[in-house]
Order: structure tokens, then C-alpha cells, then sequence
């Protein structure tokens, strides 16, 4: 037996047993089919919104000293290097 007779039959054989297992899968699916879904899953939650009370707490953020942007350029971080406003542990060279 050559490995080219021997890859035909190992694909034969994977091809013949998945065509099985999808026209079984296929089967069992419409068997027993009564027109609404047995196996539909709903979950209900009772909760109910409320209104935060974080912005009266802190109010509107303006009196702490630090400022966020949700992110910084490459050259805004090395700016902020320079002044000490961030803590970095290597060498920057800038």
C-alpha cells in the first residue's frame, strides 16, 4: 500500500463517517417536530433602574487635580514624562 492509497482511504473513511454523524444529526432534528421550540431559554430579570447618585456625590469632577482624556499621543506621553506627571521605571530616552 502506497501513502497516496493510504491518504484516499484515511479521507474516504473521515468523509464516510462525518456524512454519518450530519445525516443523523439531520434526522434527529426533524423528528418529533410540533411547531413551537421545546428548547428556547428566556430569562426575566425584576430590576429596575435608579438614578445614581455618583454625579451629586462628586459632583462635577472639576476640583481634583487629576485629568483624564481617555488616552494620550506617544509625544503627549513623553511631555508628560518630562514633567513628572506620569511614573515610569526605565530610562526614556527623549
Amino acid at each position: 500500500m502506497t501513502w497516496i492509497k493510504f491518504a484516499l482511504w484515511l479521507l474516504g473513511v473521515y468523509a464516510g463517517y462525518y456524512t454519518v454523524l450530519i445525516f443523523w444529526d439531520y434526522l434527529r432534528t426533524n423528528r418529533g417536530e410540533t411547531g413551537s421550540d421545546k428548547h428556547e431559554l428566556t430569562f426575566v430579570e425584576d430590576i429596575h433602574p435608579i438614578k445614581s447618585l455618583v454625579e451629586e456625590i462628586t459632583g462635577s469632577g472639576k476640583e481634583s487635580a487629576v485629568s483624564f482624556s481617555g488616552g494620550v499621543s506617544l509625544k503627549q506621553l513623553f511631555n508628560l514624562a518630562r514633567e513628572e506627571s506620569v511614573e515610569y521605571i526605565k530610562s526614556v530616552s527623549f
